[in-house]
């Protein structure tokens, strides 16, 4: 995240969140992404076999299935968006080795439109289901989402960074730290501290 002021961008997590640095950040989003996302087709593909199973019972009993026939296919495009976020994350991870923004901006919208895309086939199942959805989808998308709020803003500020850097002509992400006054390096000076304390 950042603020343009008179001059240049001023980044305002550079420093890290929580003590997690952005580019550890971006690295710790990729991973839990691709945890979540297995831990989500686990439980999407119980809830698909659920879900076939209860129109199955519906129609051996002659019951009117009304709109349930097409709550299989919620589950089938949730598994596919699924599917599809593996590469795009591997895709993020190698992207934040090689500093490469297009994998960045890919990610991030990625996420968004994810998000957005699992808010809308969670409430179109409960309104198309004769049973209740599973309060652990529910507490799935309450929980994902949050935390990939969280996890973005680790991505956008390295990709700042990154941009800064790429504009400045700056190889390295690190802040720069300019002592005036001392003039041998720290590994010296710890030394002769350490014996006058003794």
């Amino acid at each position: 995240m950042g603020i343009f002021g008179s001059e240049k961008m001023i980044i305002l997590f550079a420093g890290g969140i929580c003590g997690v640095a952005p580019k550890a950040g971006s690295l710790l989003a990729g991973v839990y992404m691709i945890l979540t996302t297995n831990m989500y087709l686990i439980f999407e593909a119980g809830h698909l076999n659920r879900s076939l199973t209860l129109i199955q019972l519906h129609q051996e009993e002659n019951y009117s299935i009304g709109t349930m026939w097409v709550i299989p296919y919620y589950y089938y495009t949730a598994i596919g968006l699924a599917v599809i976020t593996y590469p795009i994350c591997f895709y993020f991870l190698l992207s934040i080795q090689r500093r490469d923004t297009v994998g960045l901006f890919i990610y991030i919208v990625w996420i968004i439109f994810y998000d957005l895309a699992n808010i809308v086939l969670v409430v179109l199942t409960a309104r198309a289901a004769l049973y209740s959805i599973s309060d652990l989808e529910w507490f799935g998308l309450a929980t994902r989402i949050p935390t990939d709020c969280f996890w973005l803003l680790f991505i956008i500020t390295y990709l700042l960074m990154i941009v800064e850097g790429r504009s400045t002509g700056r190889m390295s992400l690190k802040t720069r730290r300019i002592s005036r006054r001392v003039s041998e390096p720290p590994k010296f000076r710890l030394g002769i501290n350490a014996r006058r304390v003794q």
